[in-house]
């Protein structure tokens, strides 16, 4: 691969992610939000099964398609038909989706991270949860998080997470007067936004006030979304100098995965660019995310950081769903496996290839589904 077209194909990501590039788009006609079936190409994997305790009947299951290339339900699919759990297909979209939603139990699947499509998803999930006594997988309270970076940030300072410095206004005026006392460059980041959309370089105070200003006008900020502004808010994050790379560790339950993400040259940023590692992560950074994962106590936790020049590791984001193309997360001397964090804290490698969405659907029925549906929890 010559280094010519590496340079210009770091250019066309880089412009791709720009906020110009984002708006431009807005002008041209975009594909219809689309599900893809690939349950007859799906890479081997490890089948997953659930110890089903004998005199409990099992759960009827409604599972929602996603959209995207990498589809999820695809994954719950292969693990209920693996362990002969009663599923059909459901459309949270229908207007009788309340009379449909009475043949199920469970409701698994987020179709998207589209503002839209989330802002119904939990709705319904709220309904489908307090009202009707379903069981939600992500659950309401996991789907408020989902591509809601204001509320990890929250969340990890009522908590103590180790999350990079942010800081987040809701009052012009705050900002204004506060952002002189703030350390530049900044990274500024809007909800929702994945692949490293809506994520921009802020150089100095002057950039600053200038989002500021537009956030806070009367009709607020275009961003790279045609119907979504950015509106009386802005959430700057401290930019931490660190060794080039993101760390994405994936955990469920003591299991643990993942992978380096390479930030592209001449850039900050490592999500989206598909500059991937995959070998093994340093086991303070498994550490993490295994703690985090306790306070947010999601079935799947994907947690994002960086390894700072100071030594320390800084969360920058982190959520209770992703996607996944290959059922290898997590690479050791070129082996695809999975860290295994015993009872006393020793963490080990063992080899195999997961599906970590299957996994993750294995360890919502253990330990959220089972304990309230025979009153054990």
């Amino acid at each position: 691969m010559s280094h010519e077209w590496l340079n210009k194909n770091a250019v066309i990501k880089r412009l791709t992610k720009s906020p110009t590039f984002a708006r431009l788009r807005q002008y041209f006609p975009l594909p219809d939000l689309q599900y893809i079936d690939d349950r007859e190409r799906l890479p081997e994997a490890e089948k997953v099964y659930i110890d089903w305790p004998s005199g409990v009947n099992k759960p009827v299951v409604g599972v929602m398609r996603d959209y995207g290339p990498y589809p999820r339900w695809t994954k719950y699919c292969r693990f209920l038909d693996n362990n002969a759990f009663p599923y059909d297909f459901y459309n949270l979209h229908s207007s009788d989706w309340i009379e449909q939603a009475m043949k199920f139990d469970i409701f698994i699947g987020i179709l998207s991270s589209e503002q839209y499509i989330l802002q119904e998803m939990r709705r319904k999930y709220f309904l489908l949860e307090r009202y009707y006594g379903k069981y939600c997988y992500p659950s309401f309270e996991h789907i408020l998080i989902y591509e809601d970076k204001t509320l990890e940030a929250h969340i990890s300072k009522v908590t103590g997470i180790p999350f990079a410095p942010t800081h987040i206004f809701n009052n012009k005026s705050d900002a204004l007067r506060s952002i002189g006392a703030l350390r530049y460059p900044l990274v500024n980041k809007i909800d929702p936004g994945s692949g490293s959309m809506g994520v921009e370089w802020v150089r100095d105070q002057r950039h600053a006030r200038r989002i500021i200003e537009r956030a806070f006008s009367r009709s607020g900020r275009a961003t790279h979304s045609l119907y979504f502004r950015q509106k009386n808010y802005v959430y700057f994050q401290d930019y931490i100098p660190n060794d080039g790379y993101d760390i994405r560790v994936e955990v469920v339950n003591n299991w643990a995965f993942g992978y380096y993400r390479k930030v592209l040259s001449g850039d900050f940023r490592a999500s989206g660019m598909n500059l991937v590692e995959k070998r093994a992560l340093p086991e303070e950074a498994v550490r993490i995310a295994w703690k985090v994962n306790q306070i947010i106590k999601s079935p799947l936790l994907v947690v994002d950081m960086v390894h700072g020049l100071d030594g320390s590791y800084h969360i920058i984001e982190f959520s209770p769903v992703c996607q996944m193309e290959l059922p290898e997360q997590l690479h050791v001397n070129g082996i695809p496996g999975v860290y295994i964090i015993d009872d006393n804290g020793t963490i080990n490698f063992h080899e195999g290839k997961y599906w970590v969405h299957e996994l993750a659907l294995r360890e919502f029925l253990e330990h959220t589904y089972l304990p309230r549906a025979t009153g054990n929890n």
